[in-house]
């Protein structure tokens, strides 16, 4: 695994909360535990890491106290360093004063954190897929293809 220092990984913590809202009345989508052991997040985390991408930033919306507890600084994923690593993207929209409404908000509302960061490819990703992905061959064919 090699570090690639031009991509940046983004996931949506709460992107898909209404859709099972007992589930997530107190929590968000990306802290729902899975297997007692993880959470609905460490998947997407990881393949992000195990593809080799360096920093990642988690957008959250609600109900996220139990999701920065689990993130901590990082270092699980090996994510704690000064120049990249973990981080944990606000809530709060610029467009209302209130929390984002859609994808494309929460995209606005970060945006120049994501102008500010060294990565020339965006990795997008939402916390409710338990799958193991690796982002090395679509990225390579993004790249070769010149779109």
């Amino acid at each position: 695994m090699s570090i690639n220092q031009n991509v940046l990984g983004l996931i949506f913590a709460s992107i898909n909360d209404s859709a099972v809202i007992d589930l997530t009345k107190l929590r968000t989508m990306g802290s729902i535990p899975y297997g007692g052991r993880y959470r609905m997040v460490d998947f997407p985390l990881s393949n992000m890491v195990n593809s080799g991408i360096s920093e990642v930033g988690v957008i959250t919306k609600s109900n996220y106290g139990s999701l920065l507890d689990h993130l901590g600084s990082g270092r699980e994923w090996d994510l704690a360093r000064k120049k990249g690593g973990l981080h944990l993207l606000p809530p709060f929209s610029q467009v209302g004063g209130g929390t984002y409404q859609g994808r494309l908000e929460a995209l606005s509302n970060i945006w120049s954190f994501v102008e500010h960061t060294k990565a020339q490819y965006v990795v997008l990703a939402n916390s409710d897929l338990v799958t193991t992905i690796d982002f090395t061959d679509a990225l390579a064919q993004h790249q070769s293809s010149g779109a």
